[in-house]
């Protein structure tokens, strides 16, 4: 008797152990390609599908080559999903070459994309205001179903946006929102549009790609500087896993909506008042190399130069370029230059001994460790907020 329900027992555990093997098997296995993109798809999977990412913290994207490992954790993903824009250039190249079929959905589907330069505006003028120019030729063809979803985004953020804030709100953060949120005209001039329009490759960028050389091309790929960019993540991501996954889909529906709302109140209610503390003749920025261009173009700073004159860090300034760069900084009285965890910071340290500005250290395309000061986006940008602002004579006790 003793035996037979021992070995009852047995059997149950066996069972037991079979049945937790085949539901870890039945979780989505996700990857994204970055830190940052990582942190929100774990934040909307929670504890119903597993998530890494490809490039560890402090990684610099523009430079990062997959392992055959990681090759290998990217194949076997349910789904990968990677910014867009060209931003992974050198993860999607080895991809190709491997050969590998895997379902990669771009997280940035529904952003408007900046063409780079066209936040180097007068920070005088309100935001959202930028000269055309870029000349990119549209995608010969445009995916319905993904024109459809971002439309229901756009409708989404407005009724975010007016349950969030009130009407007769204003500064110069809703001006510059103004336009999106109300009408959500994503072909207009200050931008190239979502990526399902466009083609972000220009000729200038085909040239350079076939010497070897990491280029954006047309589009600036830095869309998460911007919180309502990440937003549409959010939005992307939610309905990715609910289409994969939809015995989970209350989990990402609450926990993408928990999110979203945390979003709202960082872009509104911690980056507005943190930009109206800084002096409007002190918005002005000098990077090192052009990942700001979305913080600045819906905030209303100034790019006035950076360091590595690209949207690459790749890419090397000539004599010419830092000469002109340390005439721009005495000029404007720049009383800073941002450098970057990713990137060697040995010529900005050059030309702030040669003009006098501080280095203050920001994050740009990586989150940082666990213990570090930006672990998670939301972190990332209050470390990065507070430190531009502080750097410019604001901040709010």
């Amino acid at each position: 008797m003793r035996q037979r329900l021992f070995s009852g027992v047995i059997c149950l555990l066996l069972l037991s152990a079979v049945s937790f093997v085949h539901a870890q098997d039945d979780r989505l296995q996700i990857v994204a390609s970055n830190s940052i993109l990582a942190n929100v798809a774990t934040i909307v999977a929670g504890d119903a599908a597993d998530v890494t990412s490809t490039m560890p913290a402090g990684a610099d994207p523009h430079s990062f080559q997959p392992t055959p490992n990681e090759l290998t954790a990217l194949a076997d993903a349910d789904i990968v999903f990677v910014n867009g824009a060209l931003f992974e250039e050198g993860l999607l190249e080895a991809i190709e070459n491997a050969g590998t079929d895997m379902n990669i959905v771009t997280a940035s589907s529904c952003v408007d994309i900046l063409a780079f330069g066209e936040h180097d505006h007068d920070h005088e003028e309100e935001a959202g205001e930028h000269e055309e120019e870029h000349t990119v030729e549209p995608a010969a063809e445009v995916d319905s179903d993904i024109a459809a979803l971002c439309e229901s985004h756009y409708a989404e953020m407005e009724a975010l946006h007016e349950a969030s804030h009130d009407e007769g709100e204003e500064s110069a953060e809703t001006e510059d929102h103004e336009g999106e949120d109300a009408e959500h005209d994503h072909s207009a001039g200050e931008s190239l549009g979502p990526l399902y329009t466009l083609n972000c490759e220009s000729q200038d960028h085909e040239e350079e790609h076939e010497e070897g050389e990491h280029n954006h091309g047309a589009c600036d790929p830095h869309v998460w500087l911007d919180p309502h960019n990440v937003m549409y993540w959010t939005m992307l991501i939610r309905d990715t896993l609910i289409e994969a996954d939809p015995a989970n889909a209350d989990t990402y529906t609450s926990n993408a909506a928990a999110y979203l709302d945390e979003l709202d109140t960082l872009a509104h209610d911690f980056i507005v008042p943190m930009v109206e503390s800084v002096p409007e003749e002190n918005r002005i920025l000098v990077t090192n190399h052009d990942a700001f261009g979305y913080f600045a173009a819906h905030y209303g700073f100034e790019v006035v130069g950076t360091v590595i004159p690209s949207g690459s860090t790749l890419a090397e300034p000539s004599t010419a370029d830092v000469a002109a760069l340390i005439d721009t900084i005495r000029e404007a009285n720049v009383p800073a230059i941002f450098a970057e965890t990713t990137v060697n910071t040995s010529l900005a340290d050059q030309i702030a001994e040669e003009t006098g500005a501080t280095i203050y250290t920001l994050y740009s395309g990586s989150l940082s460790d666990a213990d570090g000061p930006a672990s998670t986006y939301v972190d990332y940008i209050h470390y990065n907020i507070t430190t531009i602002v502080e750097a410019l004579g604001g901040g709010i006790e």
